[in-house]
């Protein structure tokens, strides 16, 4: 059974699908590898909240079409030579309100990470509960090479600070192995598996005891050293302030040029 959950009818750049208990929201531009544009986010948000308030519905899997799981926000959308005012501030704070509906949500979400994740891309796999990844999958915090300010709360809470300093740093990509052993994915599989296995630990969970799942959730996630509003706050900070900067147009017009940005260089690249 499919949802609607775009602004206008026939969006199909995000699905919402349900498979009995479990929801199944799949990025689907392929062809961008799944770059989120704002009328994404809007759905995202959309479809996350339906789902949260769904009695019936007891997981919720996120995953992508084609190659990539998500390779962030469409650059597209904010090249600051088009005359028009990036919406850099919405996105942003449009994304920040999907990860709090995520881990709001009393109910588990996987992310099956089938391919590239990186940015806010990254961003949304490090928000689920749980991240299972297919073999070829590969994570990056971007950011940095584009003048914006790294993804700082979320990594921080997996993989600790100094790793995510040198993640943050480089913005290199982790491979799937590599993501596993620091902490980042939960699982590895090949790829013709990872949607099966992801929907059959779903169904198990679906299956328990949703409450207990719930409460255990609210739990382990306050008992993080900042909770999650204060985290944010911060990494919206200093987002926002880098995006007001030099650096940020010259690293998105270098990235839509195909070429290295000259302020926005990093260690290794």
């Amino acid at each position: 059974m499919k949802i609607e959950i775009g602004d206008t009818p026939g969006f199909t750049d995000a699905t919402l699908t349900l498979e009995g208990p479990v929801a199944v929201l799949t990025l689907n531009r392929p062809a961008k590898l799944n770059a989120l544009t704002l009328a994404m986010h809007r759905a995202l948000l959309r479809a996350i909240r339906s789902v949260r308030e769904d009695d019936h519905l007891k997981v919720l899997v996120m995953t992508g079409t084609g190659r990539a799981f998500c390779a962030g926000d469409d650059m597209k959308e904010s090249d600051p030579r088009d005359g028009i005012a990036p919406p850099e501030a919405e996105t942003e704070l449009a994304w920040h309100n999907i990860v709090r509906e995520m881990r709001a949500m009393p109910k588990p979400v996987i992310a099956a990470v089938n391919g590239i994740a990186c940015g806010a891309g990254g961003g949304l796999a490090l928000a689920a509960d749980l991240r299972f990844a297919s073999d070829d999958a590969q994570f990056a915090d971007i950011f940095t090479k584009r003048g914006i300010a790294g993804g700082a709360y979320l990594l921080t809470q997996l993989v600790g600070t100094a790793k995510a300093l040198e993640l943050i740093f480089t913005a290199d990509f982790v491979p799937a192995a590599e993501a596993l052993r620091i902490g980042l994915f939960n699982r590895v599989m090949p790829k013709a598996q990872l949607m099966p296995e992801t929907l059959a630990f779903a169904a198990r969970l679906a299956a328990g005891p949703t409450q207990a799942f719930g409460l255990s959730k609210w739990a382990v996630y306050q008992a993080a050293h900042l909770h999650l509003n204060e985290g944010l706050r911060t990494e919206e900070l200093a987002k926002l302030c880098s995006l007001r900067g030099s650096e940020v147009r010259e690293g998105i017009a270098a990235f839509n040029d195909r070429r290295k940005s000259a302020a926005a260089s990093t260690p290794g690249h």
